[in-house]
């Protein structure tokens, strides 16, 4: 039974012009084969798969405890190179503090609030 494009749900797997294609947004399509994008006017008649679409692969879970390290290690290189920087000792303060609440900022969001990964507590490898 034939349909409008635009009755589909994205994610539902559809057949036209003898192709396989799954909805992704109210405009566009991705065939299943090569992985093409096509826009599909609304009105166009498509005649929709049963069954459910297949699982769309996951992304790996990402490795947070090599997240923290990067992060740690952007934030000691950050100070570092702060450091090297000639200023008045206010204003590289001023940065050193807002280095650091950047820090903590992407650690909580992470879930690791007050844990460090480093020898530095302060972040600072000088």
């Amino acid at each position: 039974m034939e349909t409008r494009f635009h009755q589909l749900r994205p994610g539902q797997h559809f057949q036209w012009q003898g192709e396989t294609y799954e909805k992704i947004n109210p405009l566009l399509a991705r065939s299943v084969d090569s992985g093409a994008q096509r826009l599909i006017p609304r009105s166009t008649q498509v005649m929709p798969l049963t069954g459910a679409p297949p699982p769309a692969a996951e992304p790996p879970p990402a490795d947070l405890q090599a997240v923290r390290h990067a992060i740690e290690d952007y934030h000691r290189n950050s100070l570092h190179w702060l450091d090297q920087q000639n200023g008045s000792e206010e204003k590289l303060n001023q940065a050193r503090e807002a280095l650091a609440q950047a820090r903590q900022r992407v650690l909580s969001a992470l879930g690791e609030e007050g844990k460090t990964a480093s020898a530095f507590p302060d972040g600072n490898a000088d």
